[in-house]
């Protein structure tokens, strides 16, 4: 980070830190002290951090000085590691906070600064003195904070570390030696359960034994190696008595632990032995059943190692040359099973960009078979200039670590000699040391402000307003003097990720004190990155504090990096010839304003080829606009290629309904809305916007502006729930993050806010606002527009108050210019799907793209459309669909990187990122003292219901519930977590009366309707049936309550002991739900919705779903059971612009609900 991030000293610092040091501190946990032969080892040792702030530095926090502090950047997330000199056994971790202090973070352990093992989380932090009580080894111990308190960065006086040194594990490695490798048993109990199963790295997979002692599994980890630690995970056939066993030739053995006590669950036992083979031994069963494993995993130690930090995990990466799919991208991925296997020729190299200029010290080569003989490890500042840092001409292969010394930004391995007849062929290709980021790194010296109120009292000179910078990523920045100035203020709009997103406001009117120069000029000291809206303002302050600011100037910045990409465009001067004619008209040529571009491009377009940008299925018609999505990456790049093929070039742009993430699936927005933290929701924007930007997507049919009143519409799962600031928020987060700032940007994916003017009040059938209602539902739409989204998608329902016609929003010139001239709305607008016969009206009636709309479909023709459709309004389309591509940068970067963006997908910390929303949004509605779990090792659960095996129930749409990667649904989840513990867990039923039982219930994944009738929604009689059949035989009952809607429960809400609703709660949701039960956190989500006391609050009796059969009105938030009384409370405050209550009417559980802890 660079070195000017401060902020002013804050007055309360001085209190804060006596109290710290009277012991008055606010005490999150209250846990034992560690043993007495527990000593402090972090005082004095060298810490480091990833950011610091006005010389608060990580040594601060471990210097015994408690008025002294670290504190981090003002972003998520930050973390600050201790390096305590020597591997220990760690006992407690003492946190004292300053008043920035961190909601939800992880304490992780490691033994080589590279790979972390979690051994403390928590999503409920409350600052003060926390006193945590952990277990773990390693030599380094690191705090990793993902969402703060306040909207400072984290700050912590002490950051102190209790344990003991000389542990004979504490040295030992964190990668499982065993993972992969060849196995063999003495017996299977069938097909399903075969020896391979415990070392595949699923805790979902087993081997189990035939029913007879003794038993053995053993591994062959491919070469003599020394291990320290092995860890068991039993299923609920265990040993109580068995060895484990090391051998360097599989036929004579040596035992390294021994017991006849075993208890099962997760055993992490300490070992010392040497060998090739290791063996699990068993000689005697804990129950009638065989032995059962889902893991056992090996841990070695390994000569030298690598004490720096891994730089290259999923990093930027090309190689000369890949086959058969094994991408380069599969060697910095941190899997050992995907591998980058090069062509059978010398030479052949690997490379990455790590990012910024990198000191390396250290560099793993974990070898598939095929390995080199002799290579070199080069370095290089531009990726062209190479320095040899290492040679070597006797590779042995396996698992090289390499020690070494060099400085660049690029590294790789050159191979010259293979050692086989194949290629060269790498699990891993791990870089370890530092990276300097200062060059993308801004300057922050405030929060995002606004600016004030009065401007215009000097003059800024350069850039001037309206300038397109295209030749420096640091503009250099002048301005008037100002008699009498002490020193000058310098505000810019950058992109921030720490925006208040619930404040109103448009976010490009956010600023940031970027430095503060006596001078007049100013040059950044990071790269600006390609941006269409840059805004700044400087302020002079005199000796007395007096200030006065300048006008406010606006600028562009974009300079791309052009290269050929095979795909028969030719490169010209550094810019695509796109008609391949050998010259760079202006519309080619990213020098010129996006207008430019724009008019120009325009006026060389046929009728056609006009009206072909208005439509999808490029897959078919290469000069179409657009691409229906998801697609493979490999898939989608092909139309991209096809499309730079024709005339002029056009490329298309793919979207599809990935509406809860494109690869990592994250919780749909009602269960985001029960979660209510929208710097998690901006996360997720950005995870899918990486995601898709990889694979070469750049639009997503998303985010939903809706706020649900209506409960008989299907789709409100998809929207914010019934509170309009709660969706105005996570609109505004999840457009930005999906933008990646306050603006669309070349490196964006299109959002396309849906569905407009907001079908959550009424359905998809028709819209029921009307003047003073129309306000509550504008909250969210209004948002959108603030978080300057590029594209919004009209609904198929109309409304009688914005067109009284009848016309549904999409065929609606008053609903569309409602939008544009009430709203201000000056972008895109596509329709939803609408016959071909629609596509016409739709155009006549203002919307620019037909959504998914095939423009070879049957029935309809293309000159057809262009006769119906005057060509003035199709320009007008066309110049907008233009418009966006142009600022979305595909005109110079078309493509994805679709041979390494798979690897990409579904990275541990995405897979980390949704849990967390998961467990942010489990809303526990009640608890009789079943919660948190109290089983002890032996105990039976049994997991049940409908949804208990039904991954694809925590998902919508194309957001999909990804098994391959390792996502849990609730059994699998629940069972990998109670392995831990030693309690058992069956489906459907257990052998003896189990101690709990989980009943998993609710609906599964669905788009427009319901699993069951719309008009009943509750629970069918079999769900039910589930739970009073437990709670008759006196076993306590948790429901696990998918609910995508809000349903009448009142008929089975007494019989359950405890009531979690987990939403569509992404693939997070098994996990997530499996942690509370065991109380890994406590509870924190909210109902989004009021749930009904009963149907008769819905629908009059025998009513169906229309206006004239509803008892709630369907405009109206939080009006179950309300009186006509309170529901003309609740339109006055809206009609007056004020917040409304929710707490009107009489529903059985009311908006808000959720116990915020245990009890």
């Amino acid at each position: 980070m660079t070195a000017h991030w401060f902020h002013l000293v804050r007055v309360r610092r001085a209190l804060v830190a006596l109290l710290a040091a009277i012991g008055l501190g606010a005490y999150a946990l209250v846990v034992a002290e560690p043993a007495a032969a527990a000593t402090l080892l972090s005082q004095g040792k060298t810490a480091t951090a990833s950011s610091a702030q006005a010389g608060n530095a990580a040594a601060a926090a471990v210097d015994g000085d408690t008025g002294t502090r670290w504190e981090s950047a003002w972003a998520d997330p930050q973390w600050i590691q201790v390096d305590l000199g020597a591997p220990a056994s760690i006992g407690q971790v003492v946190l004292q906070w300053e008043t920035a202090s961190a909601k939800s973070y992880q304490l992780q352990v490691s033994t080589d600064a590279a790979t972390w093992t979690t051994v403390y989380s928590t999503t409920t932090g409350a600052g003060g003195t926390e006193s945590l009580t952990v277990n773990g080894t390693g030599r380094y111990v690191r705090l990793t904070g993902t969402a703060r308190n306040t909207g400072y960065g984290y700050s912590l006086w002490e950051f102190q570390v209790y344990g003991t040194t000389g542990s004979g594990s504490a040295s030992c490695g964190t990668t499982d030696a065993a993972l992969n490798r060849p196995a063999t048993a003495s017996s299977a109990e069938n097909a399903g359960t075969p020896a391979s199963a415990a070392f595949d790295g699923d805790t979902g997979t087993r081997w189990s034994s035939a029913a007879s002692d003794p038993q053995w599994l053993q591994v062959d980890l491919g070469a003599v190696q020394t291990l320290c630690r092995a860890s068991l995970m039993w299923e609920a056939a265990y040993a109580t008595a068995f060895q484990l066993q090391v051998s360097t030739d599989g036929a004579t053995w040596t035992p390294v632990y021994s017991t006849t006590t075993g208890t099962g669950g997760t055993q992490t036992l300490d070992v010392s032995g040497t060998g090739r083979y290791v063996r699990m031994y068993g000689t005697a069963r804990a129950t009638g059943y065989g032995y059962s494993l889902w893991s056992l995993q090996v841990y070695t130690t390994s000569a030298g190692g690598c004490s720096a930090p891994v730089i290259s995990s999923f990093a930027p990466v090309q190689a000369s040359s890949f086959v058969a799919g094994n991408a380069p991208a599969a060697a910095l991925d941190g899997r050992t099973t995907t591998r980058w296997e090069s062509q059978a020729s010398d030479p052949q190299w690997i490379a990455t960009d790590l990012g910024g200029t990198a000191t390396v010290n250290c560099v793993v080569l974990n070898w598939e078979s095929a390995y080199a003989s002799a290579y070199t490890i080069d370095v290089s500042p531009d990726g062209r200039t190479w320095t040899t840092v290492f040679s070597t001409t006797s590779g042995k292969g396996g698992v090289e670590t390499l020690s070494l010394s060099g400085s660049g930004r690029f590294i790789r391995m050159n191979g010259t000699t293979r050692a086989t007849g194949y290629g060269y062929s790498l699990w891993e290709f791990e870089v370890h040391g530092t990276v300097d980021t200062s060059a993308a790194a801004p300057t922050i010296l405030s929060a995002p402000t606004k600016p004030p109120a009065t401007t215009g009292q000097f003059a800024l000179t350069s850039p001037a307003g309206g300038a397109m910078v295209t030749d420096t990523r640091r503009p250099a920045m002048t301005w008037a003097a100002v008699p009498g100035t002490a020193h000058y203020q310098v505000w810019l709009n950058i992109s921030r990720t720490d925006y208040d997103f619930t404040a109103s406001g448009n976010l490009l009117d956010f600023y940031t004190k970027v430095a503060e120069p006596t001078g007049t000029a100013y040059t950044p000291t990071w790269d600006l990155p390609d941006r269409w809206t840059y805004r700044w303002f400087v302020v002079s302050v005199d000796a007395a504090g007096a200030t006065k600011t300048s006008d406010i100037a606006t600028f562009s910045l974009y300079h791309p990096a052009v290269t050929a990409a095979g795909d028969g465009v030719p490169v010209v001067n550094g810019m695509r010839d796109l008609n391949k004619d050998g010259a760079i008209e202006p519309y080619e040529d990213w020098h010129q304003p996006v207008a430019t571009r724009v008019n120009d491009l325009l006026s060389r377009m046929t009728p056609q080829e006009k009206a072909y940008q208005m439509f999808y299925n490029n897959q078919t018609y290469p000069q179409s606009g657009w691409i229906f999505g998801p697609a493979q990456p490999q898939d989608l790049n092909g139309w991209l290629v096809a499309s730079a093929g024709t005339r002029l070039g056009i490329p298309p742009v793919a979207a599809g309904d990935t509406i809860m993430g494109y690869e990592t699936t994250y919780p749909a927005q009602s269960a985001l809305a029960a979660g209510q933290d929208y710097a998690l929701d901006y996360q997720l924007g950005d995870l899918q916007r990486r995601e898709e930007v990889a694979a070469g997507a750049r639009g997503v049919l998303g985010p939903l502006a809706e706020v649900g009143t209506k409960v008989l519409y299907p789709r409100i799962q998809e929207g914010n729930g019934e509170n309009a600031q709660v969706a105005a928020a996570q609109v505004r987060a999840l457009v930005a993050g999906l933008q990646g700032g306050p603006e669309l940007n070349p490196s964006s994916v299109l959002a396309t806010v849906k569905h407009w003017p907001g079908e959550g009040v009424g359905g998809e059938a028709g819209i029921t606002f009307d003047a003073t209602t129309i306000k509550y539902t504008m909250i969210p739409w209004t948002a959108a527009l603030e978080a300057n989204a590029g594209s919004i998608m009209t609904g198929y329902a109309g409304s009688s108050y914005l067109d009284p016609s009848g016309a549904g929003a999409g065929n609606s010139a008053p609903i569309i210019d409602y939008l544009r001239q009430t709203m201000g709305y000056p972008g895109l607008i596509t329709t939803d799907w609408l016959p071909s016969g629609a596509w016409v009206s739709a155009a006549n009636a203002g919307a620019d793209v037909m959504g998914g709309a095939d423009p070879g479909a049957a029935d309809f023709s293309l000159d057809s459309f262009i006769a119906s459709v005057p060509s003035s309004r199709i320009d007008d389309s066309v110049r907008q669909i233009l418009t966006v591509k142009f600022k979305l940068g595909v005109f110079e970067t078309p493509y994805g990187d679709p041979a390494n963006a798979p690897y990409r997908f579904h990275q541990p910390a995405s897979a980390a990122l949704v849990q967390q929303a998961a467990q942010e949004s489990m809303t526990l509605l009640k608890n009789d003292g079943v919660l948190p779990v109290k089983l002890n090792a032996g105990d039976n659960i049994v997991v049940t219901g409908a949804r208990a095996a039904d991954g694809a129930s925590c998902c919508l749409w194309t957001s999909y519930f990804h098994s391959q990667y390792g996502s849990l649904d609730f059994l699998d989840a629940i069972r990998a977590r109670a392995a831990t513990a030693g309690v058992n867990v069956y489906q459907d039923s257990s052998p003896t009366p189990p101690k709990l039982a989980v009943v998993a219930v609710g609906e599964a994944s669905y788009t427009h309707a319901t699993n069951w009738v719309k008009e009943q929604p509750s629970l069918p009689a079999d769900q039910v049936a589930l739970i009073q059949n437990y709670r008759n035989q006196g076993i306590p009952v948790v429901v696990l309550l998918v609910l995508p809607r809000p349903y009448v429960i009142t008929d089975w809400n007494g019989l359950a002991d405890a009531l979690v609703v987990t939403y569509r709660g992404g693939e997070g949701m098994g996990p997530a739900a499996a942690g509370l039960l065991f109380g890994d956190y406590a509870p924190r989500g909210r109902l989004p919705w009021q749930l009904p006391r009963s149907l008769d609050q819905v629908l009059v009796p025998g009513g169906t779903d229309v206006p004239a059969d509803a008892v709630e009105h369907w405009d109206l938030p939080y009006d179950l059971g309300a009186t006509d009384a309170e529901r003309a409370d609740i339109r006055a405050r809206i009609a007056a612009g004020q917040p409304v209550p929710t707490t009107y009417g009489n529903p059985l559980y009311p908006y808000g609900a959720g116990l915020q802890g245990w009890h």
